[in-house]
């Protein structure tokens, strides 16, 4: 879309800052398939589908609760009459019903008790005293105009059977129906309409009574889906102690009818009438708006191409399989799952090898059909016992617009800083003291799909449910955001090498990218279609209310999901309607049934932005919720403040970086991973600045390797062990390692190499000697030769731990290395080496995990320090000696050894 048609935070001086495909070159997905389709091609397709709609998009919707958000910032001035007359409360209008489609129908899904599963509500703050007679009168207006506060939900009249079991009805279930109510539009708001006066005598926080009956309104609201009103707002009104009036509008709907686009034109609609009767010029009774149509409708309106569902299909699947964090590891056991054989499993540790700890019962009935176990309906875990909650903050007008500048500098938008700083917030509450290394975090973003209807924003103003939503993953290391503000502290330059840091624009631009990926490949209406094709076939609200309680996932299904309204652009731009002033706007989904493991809803009033964040209760608790709000307001403040340092030469990261660091090559790939533009950095630009000076001698010695970045060793081995040994300027690195490991019982036999039947394991231990010349005149960088090549292996980074110095005697305890080699004059990368090592073979985790984020600190991440694999040392077997007496000749490329102890002999 051209600039002028985007929300005012994506505007740029008629630069449009997020380059976006034009409305007919969107909707090349819509057309008819070009290419053969194959049966075989067909059949996975509607499997994948089936498994994806279960496992992703199910809960990929209900979070488009808060997808709706992204740009509500759209303006509704135009959507008032200019004469005046009254409001004819005791018409029953009428529109042409509808099938309701399928998103819209999941949104309909209720629990067992009866309360809706997905809520979606707001709650403006007003400065002033609210007239209840005005607002119902403007209520009535809004109620005429906008068809879905008129609309109830008529069930299809069929009978179900369980033909085809309790979660699959292969279209035979029917599909519900919009239709008006039969009730009057004074009946309706009578009664939507609740008022309650605050007892100024009880010295109440205004704001704790809003918000604990916002909670309320997310947890278990009940419509009555056959007359309606399928929405209701209470209004809240408090007296100042210095005098004055404070009031707020809290309003809830069955998500299927709104977004908070639609939210806004609503809200904006209200306050407008409201104003026009404070002036004595009551706005005329409305012309009723067509009802809108289904996403389905408006998207689904050519033929099927089934390659590029199934395209779309298998990336979900793939996305929802890889490993990422969905629940905080507070509720994790503190042992993790041992790894088996190596080659049988070639990941790195990650949170989710430690197990969830929930207490659990035995599956009955139809649930036993998914799970083996699910949770103790006894406890709070259970869905139907996990409450909503909520955290409010403001990030002011000022830090916004300096934020909005610097995002145009970088070419992202505001809702991309906005998802980068929920995911450093993220990373703040989903971990513990046991976790290291880098972790995948997966965030729903929710998308106005106004912007990608084949015809454009099809609602015509109305309230409407026209949101989707994309998810991709970044990859972060735990606790991100404490380390992003420790960084830009106080004593912030002690921290940082001169570019290193948590990279937050480069996360930023690679938000951008997974989003222009997205729409690139025309997924707008595949998602929808995905959707639609598993819901037409599964029963998703029984499916939903069983895997809501899987003791593995807690209903979840993301990291977090982030929805961005951007601006609200109805009414005065200082907000001031009449005798009313707009404060402050908040709004947040249901996620205690099912959703993300945080959540986070913005918009922008007034010039200032207002976060609201939303979780479930006992996944997540009070404080850490209020760390997340935290964390995300102090992040946003830091990156306006805060542009990225410049590389050598400009240099610059592939932009997918953060999303794939290995560029889509396998594990063991034996060639360097591109590194885009960068450039070998300079010895100054990375090494710690803390950093004391370099003493060769208490450098020597032997060093255990704890991690490595390096395409010369080979991931399945272990027991990495350097032995340095100083003649004059030469120094001696004898590196042994045993290949393959790590062993494990159970797979252990005579079909590995060197099994022994007494235990003793023979011909896995390989050794390699590694030559390196000490510089005095460049103290901290020795010149190494290996595999033919000669290079700079820099230390960044030293450690002194007194529990280290006290066992081994060493001063130097634990130390970064970092080698790189390129062509002179080149921007290509041929190698990258990073060791993390220490002076004894296995370290607690929190040390490891230090490591991790002084690589990071210093600059390292895109060199490949987001792409470690971490040695395992347990039961290992050492030489206990390196010696040529007892080793034999030192080889200078990678040679089994033959001799002594550990050599070949069985």
């Amino acid at each position: 879309p051209s600039a002028d048609i985007l929300p005012s935070n994506r505007r740029s001086g008629g630069k449009a800052t997020c380059r976006l495909r034009s409305v007919h070159q969107a909707n090349l997905r819509l057309q008819p398939a070009r290419r053969p389709l194959l049966l075989p091609l067909a059949l996975v397709s509607a499997a994948v589908t089936a498994t994806c709609t279960w496992q992703f998009c199910l809960p990929w919707m209900k979070q488009s609760l808060s997808t709706r958000l992204w740009n509500a910032g759209r303006s509704a001035q135009n959507t008032l009459a200019d004469a005046s007359g009254g409001i004819p409360g005791g018409e029953r209008l009428v529109f042409e019903p509808r099938e309701v489609g399928s998103a819209e129908q999941l949104m309909l899904s209720r629990m067992s008790e009866g309360h809706m599963i997905t809520t979606h509500c707001f709650v403006a703050i007003l400065d002033g005293f609210v007239d209840s007679e005005r607002l119902q009168d403007a209520l009535q207006w809004a109620t005429i105009r906008h068809p879905n506060l008129r609309a109830v939900a008529k069930p299809p009249d069929v009978e179900k059977t369980d033909d085809f079991g309790p979660f699959f009805h292969g279209g035979k279930d029917g599909r519900w129906t919009w239709m008006p109510s039969n009730l009057t539009v004074g009946e309706l708001v009578a009664r939507a309409l609740e008022v309650e006066d605050i007892d100024a005598a009880s010295g109440s926080d205004f704001s704790l009574i809003w918000k604990k009956d916002f909670e309320t309104a997310l947890d278990k609201s009940v419509f009555d889906l056959t007359s309606g009103p399928l929405w209701r707002l209470k209004l809240l009104r408090n007296s100042k102690p210095s005098g004055g009036h404070e009031s707020a509008l809290l309003v809830r709907f069955v998500h299927s009818l709104s977004d908070q686009r639609s939210a806004n034109i609503l809200l904006n609609d209200l306050l407008e009438h409201m104003a026009a009767a404070e002036r004595g010029q009551p706005l005329a009774s409305p012309e009723p708006l067509p009802h809108p149509k289904s996403l389905e409708d408006v998207f689904l309106v050519d033929e099927l191409d089934v390659q590029r569902l199934a395209e779309y299909a298998l990336s979900q699947a793939e996305a929802g399989g890889r490993p990422s964090v969905m629940v905080p590891s507070a509720l994790r056991s503190r042992e993790r799952t041992k790894k088996k054989h190596w080659a049988l499993d070639p990941t790195q540790p990650v949170a989710m090898d430690r197990s969830v700890v929930v207490p659990t019962v035995p599956a009955q009935g139809d649930v036993g059909l998914m799970l083996q176990q699910v949770l103790d309906p006894a406890t709070a875990f259970d869905s139907q016992q996990r409450a909503n909650l909520v955290s409010m903050r403001q990030l002011s007008a000022q830090v916004v617009g300096k934020l909005r500048h610097l995002c145009r500098q970088n070419n992202v938008t505001v809702s991309h800083a906005v998802a980068v700083a929920a995911l450093l917030a993220a990373s703040d509450v989903a971990h513990d003291d046991l976790d290291f290394g880098y972790e995948a975090y997966r965030l729903l973003l929710g998308v106005d799909m106004r912007l990608f209807a084949p015809d454009g924003d099809w609602t015509a103003g109305t309230l409407a449910f026209a949101s989707g939503a994309l998810d991709f993953t970044l990859r972060l290391l735990p606790k991100s955001g404490t380390a992003y503000a420790q960084e830009h502290g106080e004593n912030g330059s002690s921290l940082r090498a001169l570019i290193g840091g948590v990279p937050f624009w480069d996360l930023a631009r690679a938000s951008r990218h997974a989003i222009e990926q997205w729409v690139k490949k025309d997924y707008a209406a595949e998602s929808t279609r995905l959707f639609d094709l598993g819901v037409r076939n599964l029963r998703m609200e029984n499916i939903i209310r069983a895997t809501s309680n899987s003791p593995t996932t807690l209903g979840r299904a993301y990291s977090v999901t982030v929805s961005n309204a951007g601006v609200y652009g109805a009414g005065p731009p200082d907000g001031q309607y009449g005798n009313l002033r707009l404060s402050g706007l908040f709004f947040a989904i249901s996620t205690a049934v099912s959703g993300s493991m945080v959540a986070a809803s913005t918009l922008t009033v007034n010039g200032g932005m207002q976060l609201t964040a939303h979780a479930s209760t006992p996944i997540v608790n009070r404080t850490d919720l209020d760390t997340f709000a935290d964390s995300m307001i102090k992040s946003l403040t830091i990156a306006s403040e805060a542009p990225w340092p410049q590389r050598k030469g400009g240099g610059m990261p592939r932009v997918e970086n953060p999303i794939d660091p290995r560029a889509n090559k396998p594990w063991y790939y034996p060639v360097e991973t591109d590194k885009g533009s960068l450039r070998c950095p300079a010895y100054e630009e990375i090494k710690s600045p803390t950093l004391r000076p370099f003493e060769v001698d208490k450098y020597v010695g032997v060093w255990y390797e704890l991690a490595f970045h390096d395409i010369t060793q080979f991931n399945g081995c272990g027991c990495t062990r350097f032995n340095m040994t100083r003649h004059g300027t030469v120094i001696e690195d004898m590196f042994t390692v045993t290949c393959p490991w790590p062993w494990r019982e159970g797979v252990d036999g005579p079909w590995l190499p060197g099994w022994g039947s007494n235990g003793d394991r023979r011909l896995n231990q390989w050794t390699c000697n590694m030559t390196m010349f000490y510089q005095p005149a460049r103290p901290g960088v020795m010149r190494e030769t290996g595999f033919g090549q000669a290079f700079d292996n820099m230390v960044l980074e030293i450690w002194s731990d007194p529990d280290i110095t006290a066992e081994t005697g060493h001063e130097y305890t634990r130390a970064i290395q970092f080698q790189c080699l390129g062509e002179a004059g080149s921007t290509g990368i041929t190698f990258i080496g990073i060791n993390f090592l220490s002076r004894i073979p296995i370290v607690k985790p929190a040390m490891l995990q230090e490591m991790f984020v002084r690589a990071r600190a210093l600059g390292l991440e895109p060199f490949g320090a987001n792409d470690m694999h971490v040695v395992e040392h347990e039961g290992c077997k050492y030489p206990r000696s390196t010696d040529t007496s007892w080793m034999g000749d030192r080889p200078e490329w990678p040679y089994p050894i033959l001799q002594g102890e550990l050599g070949a002999l069985v």
